[in-house]
Parts: C-alpha cells; structure tokens; sequence
C-alpha cells in the first residue's frame, strides 16, 4: 500500500517499537493486531496523517503525502516561516544547499512552484504557506503521538501551548497555569500575549493549543471552536489618588459624564472588543479641547503604570483589574455605564484533540472560572 518491502516495513515497526519501549502489536498465528498502546499510537499518527492529505490535495496525486520525507516538510517550514533558505538553514543548523534542495525537490513531487523569487528575496506562493501549515500540523501529531503512548505508560510530557488575551493575565490564567504545572511538572507550559489576529493565526498553524479571552462573534468559521466559560463586563478605572475616587475608595455618587471629560484617558488597542465601547463613550463625553488626547495600550503592566503616574482613567475589563482593586492598585470609579458584558472563553482549533494533561487544564480552567458566573 505504501510502496515498502515487507521487510523494510517489519524494520520500520521495530525501530518504532524500540524507540516508544512498548510493543505496538500482539503477534499471533493468525496475524497481527494493535496493542492498547499500539492503538493510542495509531489514533494520533491517523490525525497527522489527515493533516497532510488536506495539504497535499491540490497536487493531482491521492498518495502525495506517502512520498514526502519529514527533512521535506521541516524544511518547507521553517524556510515559509523564515522568508528564505539562508534564515531557514540557521534555524535548522543545516546547510543553505541542503534546505534548497529539500524544498526544490518538494516542487518537483507537488508539480508546482512553491517559491518565487522577487527583488527582495524569496517568497512562499500561497499554495507553500497552505501546505507549510499542514505539514506543521501533521508533525505536531507525529511528536504528540509519541507522548500520548508515554501518557499510557504513566509519563506525562508533552507541551501546553496558550494564547493569552490581557483580561485573563493577572488572574485567571495564572490560577490555572499554577495548579496545572503542580500537577503535570514534565509538561512544558508556555503563554504567549498579544493581538488576537496574530494568536488566532498562531492558533491555525499549530503553534498554540488554545486562546483564552474574549470570544469573537466573527470566529465562526470550521476551522475554530469556541467554548464560553463566564461573562465579564468594563468598567472605569483610576489610581486611588485620583480626585474622582474620593478617599481611595469608589466613589459615594455616581460620576457625572462633565466629570469624566474633565480627564485625559487611556483606551484599549484598535481591534480590542473594549474598543468599540470605548470609542462611543468618549464620543458622547465632549472632552474640551485642553485635556489631553487618549494613549492607546494593550499591556496592562504599562496601563498601571500610567494610571499610577498621572492623572488618567481608563475603561477595562472588571477581571482584568480585580486583582489590582483588591491590593489597593487601582480603584473603580461610579460611572453609570451602558451593559458592556461580553462572554470571555477558550477558543481552539475545531480538529484538536486535546492530550490527557491538555484535558485536564481545560478542566482546571473551568473550575477557577469567577464563582459569581
């Protein structure tokens, strides 16, 4: 089926077997059949191996992905990812010509050009960075597939890859990511912050398990699923210091809308979904012309900085800053505001299976979930 002799193929199973230190198959006169281990193996190899006939589809050939070679495909990501193969040798710690050649023969096998050369270097064509995105995938299975089978052996590895959206920084995550690591300590755990695009895209090329924060109702397509897990609303924010918090506490009477003009403010980062929000607020204040245009930010470490420093408010996500109120950082100011909930969860891919340890952090993040949601 594969186009290997019978005893290349018994070689190959072997050398898994030796390297995986569990048999993958029970031997018997009447042929063979998948061990317990054998079949957690198959499962995950079946997934990488999906991920690869998506991404070979345009090739014309149904068995593509059975001739390519994993050097192949490592090759075509990272020189994708790179921008070249000099950047993408380095990072391999392989030759330029090396790297050349696995992509060039990988043209050769699809049938079409995977690199153009422009004036500024070379380019992957839309079709490279599809098939890189598939071949990442596939390889992130392939490797999974070796952990799963140490999972059933009692070892738990592996990695735990988050996207991290500001809302959840200072405590939820941190909570989670806290007792997760207690449990599963050979885990590698990393968090990863920044714009939702540029997680989402993270997200679809493997390079993240999941995003935590707030969910986006354009996110509907088949290649993402989302899971709310508690809803939050905004709120405005001052140092304690500031003359609308009174005596380092909220406020006794609401805020008046005059009152909140009188202030330069800091908003969320275009594309935030607080953003929005924010914009038609501030329409409706009126600032006069001498108070001081909004700073944009989307790290919170700088927008304590900034509230601690001046006299600014901002307008913030009440989970984000419930740490800080509560250790005398930050404190709300009474401000009638429009219903500002928006429903805050995990996104993942929509072909993810998690592994045992990723289940049981996605059980643990659930359970630290504010109890009043």
């Amino acid at each position: 089926m594969i186009g290997l002799s019978q005893p290349a193929l018994t070689q190959a199973v072997a050398g898994l077997e030796t390297a995986l230190g569990v048999a993958l198959f029970a031997r018997r006169s009447g042929g063979m059949a998948l061990t317990e281990p054998g079949r957690i193996f198959a499962e995950r190899i079946r997934l990488g191996v999906g991920y690869l006939k998506g991404g070979f589809a345009f090739g014309g050939h149904r068995h593509l992905h059975h001739l390519v070679t994993c050097g192949q495909l490592r090759a075509l990501i990272a020189t994708v990812e790179q921008g070249g193969f000099s950047a993408a040798a380095a990072i391999l710690k392989r030759q330029v010509s090396t790297v050349n050649r696995a992509c060039r023969d990988l043209e050769r096998l699809v049938g079409i050009a995977l690199f153009e050369q422009t004036s500024v270097g070379t380019r992957a064509t839309l079709q490279a960075e599809e098939l890189s995105r598939a071949a990442k995938l596939a390889l992130n299975e392939f490797r999974q597939a070796h952990f799963d089978v140490k999972c059933w052996q009692g070892e738990f590895e592996g990695r735990l890859a988050i996207g991290s959206l500001p809302l959840v920084q200072t405590s939820i995550l941190p909570e989670a990511v806290s007792r997760f690591a207690s449990e599963y300590p050979r885990v590698l755990v990393s968090v990863l912050d920044g714009r939702y695009a540029s997680l989402a895209r993270a997200l679809r090329r493997g390079d993240l398990d999941l995003i935590l924060g707030a969910l986006r109702s354009e996110e509907r397509a088949f290649e993402l699923s989302q899971e709310a897990l508690f809803r939050d609303s905004l709120v405005v924010v001052a140092d304690p210091r500031h003359p609308l918090a009174g005596n380092g506490r909220a406020a006794a009477r609401p805020v008046t809308p005059a009152a909140l003009a009188a202030y330069p403010w800091i908003m969320p980062r275009e594309g935030a979904p607080a953003r929005a929000y924010f914009d038609a607020l501030h329409a409706r204040l009126h600032p006069p012309a001498h108070v001081s245009r909004p700073i944009e930010t989307g790290s919170h470490s700088f927008m304590l900085g900034l509230l601690r420093t001046s006299q600014r408010i901002t307008l913030v996500s009440v989970e984000q800053v419930k740490r800080d109120i509560e250790l005398g950082l930050l404190v709300s100011i009474d401000v009638a505001l429009e219903p500002s909930q928006r429903t805050i969860g995990v996104t993942t891919r929509s072909c993810w299976v998690a592994s045992l340890p990723q289940k049981r952090f996605l059980e643990i993040l659930r359970s630290a979930v504010p109890p009043e949601n």
